[in-house]
């Protein structure tokens, strides 16, 4: 029997999605942390086969440090205290105005990328910069909306 509700469950697998995502995907994650796809995809998974299955405490540091987000040590700590963590979990104007920003940079780089009609692979990958920003943005506040906080 599993010591933590369904709901920590679903939190923790969220937030471990949320930090997939925010790593470039399943692909890109497993790379980044030398674990296999399937492994990532039972962490994240809300299959009942896969209801046990939690990332590993090194992995979620890892995951966290390298998406320079606390995905998860955010979730757990919130279900350890049900609080958000000092200074981190609200839904403000400014965190909204930072996003729209953001998104904005990601439409003002494909319009400069193909101002010529031609895109080449140093302005491919200065879009996917600003698309990679974007995802870690999309994916703290897909992270907050799950939780539940602000």
């Amino acid at each position: 029997m599993r010591a933590i509700s369904d709901h920590h469950a679903q939190t923790i697998k969220a937030a471990t999605a949320a930090g997939i995502e925010a790593l470039g995907g399943v692909r890109r994650a497993s790379d980044a942390l030398r674990v296999g796809s399937s492994t990532l995809t039972k962490y994240a998974s809300t299959a009942p086969e896969w209801a046990d299955s939690f990332i590993r405490l090194d992995l979620a540091v890892e995951m966290d440090r390298r998406t320079h987000h606390p995905f998860l040590l955010t979730a757990m700590s919130r279900l350890v205290g049900d609080q958000p963590v000092p200074g981190f979990g609200e839904v403000t104007a400014l965190a909204i105005l930072r996003l729209d920003g953001v998104l904005d940079d990601v439409v003002r780089e494909v319009a400069r990328a193909i101002e010529d009609g031609h895109v080449d692979a140093r302005e491919r990958q200065a879009v996917r910069a600003r698309i990679v920003a974007a995802k870690q943005e999309l994916a703290r506040l897909d992270a907050l909306m799950i939780g539940g906080a602000g």
